[in-house]
């Protein structure tokens, strides 16, 4: 992380060099003329013919108009206006990243054909969000700026459901496992036909959301002793690079539910069965980091482009927790510790920090409204180099003598499997993005 502050030092030392290197105002007085000199007539300059425009949109801007918003957020209307504070909303519409789930649910007996009911890469679907950022210039001449902004991803909630009364010919429900004392597949039934009925559940969400702080610092732009060549109203273009701190969460959670019902005429008629599983992921990124923006315009209309990224520490916490009650006719229920895949082998919160990179693209194009507002649409894309997720922290070799009983917790003989696992992968959000500004 410490990289990712020095970059950010390095900019705000460039700030500082742009801003005195620009040339001051002559302090010379010009004298006036003698008396009797002569004085040369001013020379008659020619006129140019009138332009027609088809539209009022047509017509170049001049730089004397005020059409509003600073360049960050309002385009070529930064000059000539004394607009310095710009506001943004955007309505978000991404996806993420698949998650990888291990097989969880299965019809079919073992030994005759089995079906995997649920696993595999889990998608998401389109998620909604938004987006704010609030900025202002430092100075009056738009060398120096801070900006911020905050983002959400609104939770996201993937369900299954599956179910088998256990009548005669009804379907075998089950949870596939490997057997950590011979290393074959094994199964734990849910529901069997004479035996028990059963529900089995599975459950998953997601929510990502992030903030970031920073300094703006102006390289290349119209009108200024830094790029003089650049161009003109109402053609132009501007490049400010950006150093700061970021911050992003990452929240994401699965449950596995079973509930198993022995019918009349089983060993144990009316007895219930509640297996409870969950696997809890938090991923805290904290860093400096750096970038660039720049703006391209034609009279009204505008196309910018962002490109950043953050250095830092990647906090990641994976929390396993288990239980299974057992419920008999007249008798009080009981739970005990651990479930099928949450084991004591395995139950428990761990953490660690990391190293991780989070750079970020974005495009936008868009329209001057009015003097102060402009609307647009564009793209961005978030990669991390480091996240956890659930599906990656189950392990599905178990040694079956630790299991639970309504008499206490198993008592483990061999492997402990489940064993616990911190397993981390890379992680992206994207998508386009619909906003409006406002610059006074």
């Amino acid at each position: 992380m410490r990289n990712g502050f020095l970059a950010v030092a390095t900019i705000v030392a460039a700030c500082a060099v742009s801003a005195w290197s620009q040339e001051p105002k002559s302090s010379k007085i010009d004298a006036p003329p003698v008396p009797g000199e002569s004085e040369e007539l001013p020379a008659v300059q020619p006129t140019a013919p009138e332009v027609q425009y088809e539209s009022p949109a047509d017509q170049p801007y001049s730089p004397s108009e005020d059409v509003g918003g600073p360049w960050l957020t309002g385009g070529p209307s930064n000059y000539g206006s004394g607009n310095r504070v710009w506001a943004r909303a955007e309505f978000l519409l991404w996806s993420i990243k698949q998650g990888n789930i291990p097989p969880l649910a299965s019809a079919g007996a073992l030994g005759s054909g089995t079906t995997t009911l649920y696993g595999g890469d889990q998608d998401y679907d389109a998620r909604l969000g938004g987006r704010f950022t609030l900025g202002a210039w430092l100075d009056s001449n738009q060398k120096t700026g801070i900006e911020g902004s905050y983002f959400f991803l609104s939770g996201q909630d993937a369900d299954f459901n599956a179910s088998s009364t256990g009548s005669a010919g009804s379907t075998i429900l089950a949870r596939p496992f490997v057997n950590a004392n011979n290393g074959l597949p094994d199964q734990q039934l849910v529901a069997f036909p004479d035996i028990a009925g059963g529900t089995l559940g599975i459950s998953s969400s997601s929510q990502l959301q992030g903030a970031e702080l920073n300094l703006l610092c102006n390289v290349c732009c119209c009108k200024s002793s830094c790029c003089q060549d650049c161009c003109s109203i109402p053609y132009g273009h501007r490049v400010d690079l950006i150093g700061g701190f970021r911050y992003f969460q990452l929240n994401e959670n699965l449950g596995i539910t079973e509930n198993i019902t022995f019918l009349p005429g089983s060993p144990a008629p009316g007895d219930m069965i509640t297996v409870v599983d969950r696997f809890e992921t938090r991923n805290d990124f904290y860093g400096g980091q750096v970038g660039a923006r720049g703006e391209w315009w034609r009279g009204r209309w505008f196309v910018n482009a962002t490109g950043k990224v953050a250095l830092g520490n990647m906090h990641q916490e994976v929390r396993v927790n288990g239980a299974t009650t057992f419920t008999s006719p007249g008798v009080a229920p009981v739970t005990q510790p651990g479930g099928l895949l949450a084991l004591p082998t395995n139950i428990g919160n761990r953490s660690r920090d990391v190293f991780a990179a989070v750079p970020e693209i974005g495009l936008n194009v868009g329209r001057q409204v009015t003097s102060n507002v402009r609307i647009f649409t564009g793209y961005s894309l978030l990669y991390f180099s480091n996240v956890v997720r659930p599906g990656d922290q189950i392990d599905t070799v178990i040694n079956p003598t630790q299991l639970p009983t309504a008499n206490g917790p198993g008592n483990l003989v061999g492997d402990a499997r489940p064993a616990p696992l911190f397993r981390d992968t890379d992680f992206w959000a994207q998508g386009v993005n619909f906003g409006v500004e406002v610059s006074w």
